[in-house]
């Protein structure tokens, strides 16, 4: 079994020695790896090759295996589905992880600044039904924010929407990060995503997964839009090196 262990708060988090068995498949084997307190890393790998795993075993949610992961015990978990309650409004949904945890008027509050955050104090009382589907985005991002975590895991949370809807959900949560800071993991398979957002990139291959590269980040002084649609030279050579290592692995799958 995993072993989880609790760190303070706003500590790194650190995994050694994991080894996860799906089926036949070996997943990963004597696997390490630490994600810096306050940074953005981005993991991509192949699908099905246990991205996901490696997130849930982060939050607690994944035992099956053995090794050590050693993390803040309150996580924040923003998944590619927004995973709204259909029967509660959007500011309901939102308050969901705090209304125990805060008193009455600090969830409240809590709430509408996060609402207010992601451009939906005007949709607080509807239901999810009632909203677009970048809108009930945008509230689980609210409710993951809302949590007080040191700790935002993200699993493809970008993915299932269009470009333009894609990019305000990206700068919302580079603003919502900007405020708040956290330690997040973020799990996708678009390189541009991972380069406009991460301060690290670790693109893992192979069965059980290795990492194949780990590279810094291209930094932040153009707009997002600019980051996204016209990366710099510095950007353009980090994709190219991602693309070699993901053909490559494309390759000796082809031929094992």
């Amino acid at each position: 079994m995993i072993e989880r262990r609790t760190a303070p708060d706003g500590a790194p988090i650190s995994i050694a020695g994991l080894r996860v068995t799906r089926g036949s498949k070996e997943l990963y084997r004597d696997f390490s790896i630490d994600f810096a307190s306050g940074a953005v890393t981005a993991l991509l790998a192949p699908s099905g090759g246990g991205k996901t795993t490696l997130l849930d075993g982060i939050a607690g949610l994944f035992q099956a295996g053995s090794g050590t992961i050693l993390a803040p015990a309150r996580v924040s978990y923003l998944f590619q589905e927004p995973r709204l309650l259909p029967w509660c409004s959007i500011a309901k949904n939102i308050m969901l992880p705090v209304e125990k945890l805060l008193s009455a008027r600090e969830a409240k509050e809590r709430t509408d600044f996060f609402l207010e955050q992601v451009g939906l104090l005007c949709k607080a009382a509807a239901l999810p039904a009632e909203c677009s589907g970048g809108e009930r985005q945008r509230a689980a991002l609210a409710r993951a924010f809302v949590y007080p975590s040191s700790v935002l895991l993200m699993d493809e949370a970008f993915q299932s929407q269009d470009f333009s809807l894609k990019l305000k959900l990206m700068e919302s949560a580079e603003a919502l990060l900007s405020r708040e800071k956290r330690t997040v993991v973020l799990v996708t398979h678009d390189f541009r995503e991972a380069l406009c957002l991460a301060d690290r990139i670790v693109v893992m291959t192979g069965s059980p997964l290795e990492i194949r590269l780990d590279i810094p980040g291209c930094g932040r002084e153009n707009s997002l839009l600019d980051r996204y649609a016209s990366p710099d030279e510095s950007a353009r050579t980090a994709e190219r090196r991602i693309l070699d290592v993901l053909c490559r692995a494309d390759a000796e799958t082809e031929n094992s």
